[in-house]
């Protein structure tokens, strides 16, 4: 049976972000440097992305009072932070708690496509059912969402 500890972690990409209250889903390291690399925007990502987890480290759930920040309609339990520029990345994250405190957990990241063939809505829909299944996952290993 897997632990909490085995399905989070700390922010390792782009840089080491220690923080005692935002965590990431074990795989979102990962997947947010091979988005970013791909990208070519390492540099200006790296600069907003550090801007974004401190407003969130400060404000906690007041961060959607932030431009670059927002709750998901008709669903109470996301949020999104929005990187807009050449490539518009996003990533999903909850809150929840673990160990008796208040904490943030970055669930998966996407780049939403501005494409024809493919709605941006579509992009986001399949973002959404990945942080929705990883959500159920840690509220199996005991997290609860705050």
């Amino acid at each position: 049976m897997k632990s909490q500890k085995q399905e989070i972690n700390k922010i390792l990409y782009p840089e080491i972000f220690n923080s005692d209250y935002i965590y990431t889903y074990i795989t979102f390291n990962k997947e947010l440097k091979d988005l970013i690399e791909e990208s070519g925007q390492k540099k200006n990502f790296s600069r907003v992305y550090r801007k974004n987890l401190q407003f969130l480290t400060n404000l906690k759930k007041n961060c959607i009072f932030q431009k670059s920040f927002e709750q998901l309609k008709d669903n109470n339990k996301l949020y999104s932070m929005r990187f807009v520029g050449e490539k518009n990345i996003r990533i999903l994250f909850s809150f929840f708690y673990l160990n008796n405190k208040d904490v943030v957990i970055l669930l998966n990241c996407f780049q939403e496509k501005d494409n024809k063939k493919l709605k941006s809505s579509d992009g986001y829909n399949k973002a959404i059912e990945i942080a929705e299944k990883r959500i159920k996952e840690l509220l199996s290993l005991g997290l609860k969402l705050s």
